[in-house]
This record gives structure tokens, sequence and C-alpha cells, in this order.
């Protein structure tokens, strides 16, 4: 409207004419994406917002709201496309032009759970705890205080044993990406291969191992994953009515970490090169 309102005391200003025109094309980009992410085809949309973010007028004060918002929406298809570094690289900057955008704050801190550690799960703590002082409404505050109490869950375990964490995989993790991760983890640290170790090397497997398996059975246990998930102690996963804030009484039975690889690999058809019944009788060639 501004611009608008020189062109018409100067219709020869030249300046306000290339900026009025770069707006234009600015804001045609971001609805292109805007539509492409509503089509859930968030590569076009993450391209489209690119764009627009390359369009925005300098220095980025003059537009700090809208490309703040353009940075969100670019946020939102890389979480979409579970590029979570990129979405807190885009939330934060989105919080520097604007310091009260409240979903850049719960953005940033679901993608730095879903990445994990005790840092990451710190840093969401406090994006929740900004953005509850900045909840309009009392059904907001509630929900970004459930999403606190879960990042303080997630937070007690960081400092534990994090089964994400073991595995190498992230917390949206698919099954398929868990398997995998759980096979090249297993077949890595299974004791048959640091049989030529030292003890203290040979220690450090069997303990990699068996924390490996033990990731696994339960984060590809549908039940488990969830309870664990919701926070409920290692050691009464196999308890369907336990509930998070349990103490921790020590180790979880589980499965023979040995009985668990080997049918594992069975199912895929991957025992070749290893033979024997016993206690660590795989051999890999």
């Amino acid at each position: 409207t501004h611009l608008r309102q020189v062109i018409g005391f100067d219709p020869d200003h030249a300046r306000a004419k290339v900026i009025l025109r770069t707006l234009r094309t600015l804001a045609k980009k971001k609805a292109e994406g805007d539509v492409a992410y509503k089509a859930r085809d968030f590569e076009k949309a993450m391209a489209e917002y690119s764009l627009a973010l390359e369009m925005c007028p300098c220095p980025p004060r003059e537009s700090a709201s809208y490309r703040a918002k353009v940075l969100f929406n670019r946020a939102s298809s890389h979480a979409a496309l579970r590029n979570h570094n990129e979405v807190i690289d885009d939330c934060t900057e989105a919080i520097q032009l604007d310091n009260e955008y409240t979903k850049a704050y719960k953005r940033r801190a679901a993608s730095l759970l879903i990445i994990g550690g005790k840092e990451e799960c710190e840093k969401a703590t406090r994006d929740y705890e900004k953005a509850l002082k900045l909840a309009k409404t009392d059904e907001e505050k509630e929900d970004i205080e459930k999403k606190i109490r879960s990042a303080q869950v997630q937070l007690k375990r960081a400092s534990r044993k994090d089964f994400y964490k073991i595995l190498g995989v992230t917390r949206d993790a698919t099954d398929a990406e868990i398997k995998k991760s759980y096979r090249k983890k297993a077949l890595k640290w299974h004791p048959d291969r640091h049989g030529n170790s030292t003890e203290e090397q040979k220690k450090k497997a069997e303990e990699t191992f068996r924390d490996v398996n033990l990731a696994y059975e339960v984060l590809s246990d549908p039940q488990k994953k969830q309870r664990y998930d919701e926070g409920v102690e290692e050691q009464d996963l196999d308890n369907p009515h336990a509930r998070p804030g349990g103490h921790d009484m020590g180790g979880h039975g589980g499965i023979d970490p040995n009985v668990l690889f080997q049918m594992f690999m069975q199912q895929q058809g991957g025992m070749g090169g290893m033979g024997g019944s016993g206690r660590n009788s795989f051999h890999f060639g």
C-alpha cells in the first residue's frame, strides 16, 4: 500500500516500481509453494519457498514478518521430508526475524526432539516454554504443556539408555529403517567378529551387541515402542498397564540377544556363512 502511494505521487519512481514488481513475484512464488504444500508435493513447495526467499527485499528488516512466514513454510516442507536439521535452521532464522513467532518455536522443538540427545531435548524444552508464554488460548496452552512434559520425559531418558541413539535412527524412523540399522549394528558388534580382540574390546562388543538387540526388541514392537515413547521405564515395557515415571529397578528381561539375532537373520534369509547353535556361535566370513 505504501509503495502504491509512492507510485501514485510519483509515477516515475523507478525504485518503488521495481520493489512492487518484486513483491508481486515473491507473493506469487509463495502462493505456488502453498498450493504445492497442500497437494503434498513437498519438494516443489520447498523449491518455490526458496525462490520466494531469494526475492525477498534486502535488508531483511524491511520484510521481516513476511520473510519469517516463508521460512516457516519452508521449514514445514522440510519437516514433511524429515530434513530436521534444515527445519531447525529455517525456524531459527524465522525466530531471529520475529522473536514472538510461536509456531516456529513449536516446529523447531519438534524437530529437536526427533533428532534426540540431551542437548537437543533441553533446547526443545526451552522452545516449548517460550511458546507457552506466547500462547493465546487455553487450548493451545494445554497442548504445549503436554509437549513440555513429553520433552522432559525424553530429556530424562537421554541421560540414560536411548534406544534410538543405540540403533542410530531418529524418533520418526520407519520400520524398514529400524530393521536396516539393526542388521548393520548387530553384524558390526556380534561377539564372533571380535574373537581376536582384547578382553576389554570383547566386553565392549558384548555389551553393545546386547544393547543393540534390546533396542531392536523394543523399537520393532509397536506396543513396546509406544510405551517407551510415552516414558514407561525400561523394565516395565512388557507390562501393558505400566505408566510413565516408574522406578528404575534395573535391566529389562527381554529375549536373549543371540536368539533375537538368529531369529532376525533367519527371517531375512541372511544366515549364509554362519553356523552353530550355541551362544555367540555365528561365524562371519
